[in-house]
């Protein structure tokens, strides 16, 4: 839990933000696993930054979900069960193509650009094969179509529901088989939204949802 890479540039955002973004993309990342405990001595050393500092933005990753307090034990990065799998992609499928019919109808075209863009950099960082980097470009596909819907209340949720699928990003893509078929599903999705085609854009995107909660309920059953 030492290999937490530090590069906090103490002018460009707040501290505490920039504490809460490196420790959200660490557990992202895999470099802090499910289970894994948060010490706040350690981390307060490895990241530079006060205990009051770090304890906000552990607080703010707690609310988010992505660790949780255990008695005896402290801070650790949270264990996702089945169960809490089954409930995220079942509310994220449904917000999410509501989410992107809604990008369809109210995009501007600067959005459009971006999303095309964000396309454009998922391909290539699949075509790569690097996990960090594919996550990371998959990861702003979904932004920018969320950030394009028109629904701040809807980008919201998302947003935080994002924060706690990121654990499972990595075990889907991970899967034999899994990065071609999301590739495929993505840009298939990508050009129903250009057709603007809001029906079959919604079932492509519940398809997509369903392959990747059925992906990675059977990697979590195989223990994987």
């Amino acid at each position: 839990m030492s290999n937490l890479s530090i590069n906090i540039v103490r002018v460009a955002a707040p501290l505490r933000q920039q504490v809460i973004d490196l420790l959200r993309a660490a557990i992202a990342d895999g470099r802090y696993s499910p289970g894994d405990r948060l010490v706040e001595r350690e981390l307060c050393e490895t990241l530079q930054v006060s205990r009051p500092i770090l304890r906000e933005a552990l607080r703010q990753l707690e609310a988010e979900g992505l660790v949780h307090n255990v008695p005896q034990r402290g801070l650790e990065v949270v264990t996702l069960t089945a169960e809490d799998v089954r409930q995220i992609y079942q509310v994220r499928g449904a917000l999410e193509s509501l989410a992107a019919a809604e990008f369809v109808a109210r995009a501007s075209p600067e959005q459009w650009a971006v999303l095309a863009d964000a396309m454009a950099a998922f391909e290539a960082a699949a075509a790569e094969g690097v996990p960090s980097r594919i996550r990371t470009a998959k990861t702003m596909v979904y932004d920018t179509l969320i950030a394009g819907c028109g629904n701040p209340t809807m980008a919201q949720i998302l947003k935080a529901l994002h924060n706690r699928i990121q654990l499972l990003r990595g075990v889907s893509l991970a899967e034999p088989g899994r990065l071609p078929n999301t590739i495929r599903e993505i840009r298939e999705i990508y050009e129903a939204m250009t057709a603007r085609d809001t029906v079959r854009t919604c079932e492509l995107y519940n398809e997509h949802i369903a392959s990747a909660a059925r992906v990675t309920m059977q990697a979590l059953a195989a223990g994987r």
